[in-house]
Formats: C-alpha cells, structure tokens, sequence
C-alpha cells in the first residue's frame, strides 16, 4: 500500500487535490488497489481541456469569471483575502493588519511571514483587477458616446444628401 503523499511524487495530480479526495472519502489514505485503479483513470483526464468546458459551461457566466479570477489562489484563507480586497467599496480603505487578524480568527491559524507576504500580493492583484475593471467600463462608456457621434454624424450626413437631392429635383422643375 502507497500513501497519498508518495503517490502525489509519481503523477501529475497535485497533493492538494489528492488530500481534498481523500477528505471527501473518494479515495483512503494509504491508497488501496480500486483507488489506485481509479486514480490512474483519474491522470488520463486531468487537465482535459473539453472535460473543463462541460463543467465550466454548467455555470452562470458571472460565476465562471469570478472562478477564472481566483482560479490561482489555492487555499480558501486566500480567496476570502481576494474577495474582501475586490469587493471593496470605492473609497473605503481595508487595513492589511484586519485582514491579518480576519483570516487568523476565521481559519484558526497564525499567518507566517511568507503567508503575509503572500497577502500582499493578493491584495495587489485584487486592485489590479477593479482598476482594470473600471478602466474598461470608462473605455466602453467613450467608446459608446463616440459611437453614438458618428451615427449622428452619419444621421446629417443623410439627411443633407436628401435635402441637396430636393433642391436638385426642384430647379428641374
């Protein structure tokens, strides 16, 4: 018998997810013949980009872009960070230090230098991403008002044509 950790050396499945499967109770630690058997169907379709769109296609748009966001954070205690870091209202600041003391209370754990420096970063990509994100909305908005221009332009454009075509047709006359 092979313990999850020393399989997790042999395959391209990530520890976590073998831990998380064995959490869930799919699969024993150590591993027996059946999930053994299992895991090796497993790794044939790990990563497979056509099995990912079936799952990701059975959820709403808005929920697949938010998984695509977090997609990288591996932990939960990180996605809280990210989600309270993108969620936060314009205007209000969220000192690093609540974080901190929020994550540690809530997932009852002291954070390491190395985890804070990690929330550091998380912080950053979570204002990279509202900053991008109402970047776009004022592009989109001038686009639009530009837009809306041209067709009045466009708009007077024709309507100047009808007028000189009138005028033609009545010095025929």
């Amino acid at each position: 018998m092979i313990s999850v950790t020393e399989y997790a050396k042999t395959t391209s499945i990530p520890k976590r997810t073998l831990s998380y499967l064995s959490r869930k109770g799919i699969i024993q630690d150590p591993l027996r013949q059946e999930d053994l058997t299992a895991l090796h169907f497993f790794e044939q379709v790990w990563g497979d980009k056509e099995l990912m769109r079936a799952q990701l296609n059975r959820l709403s748009m808005k929920t697949r872009l938010s998984f695509l966001k977090t997609a990288g954070l591996s932990t939960k205690w990180e996605r809280y960070a990210y989600s309270r870091y993108h969620n936060l209202q314009p205007g209000t600041k969220l000192p690093m230090r609540s974080v901190i003391e929020e994550i540690q209370t809530t997932f009852r754990f002291l954070l390491k230098k190395q985890q804070i420096a990690r929330l550091y970063q998380i912080r950053n990509r979570a204002q990279v991403a509202k900053h991008r994100k109402k970047n776009a909305a004022i592009h989109k908005e001038k686009h639009s008002l530009t837009e809306h221009k041209q067709m009045s332009n466009t708009q007077h454009l024709l309507a100047l044509k009808k007028y000189l075509a009138l005028e033609k047709c009545q010095e025929k006359k």
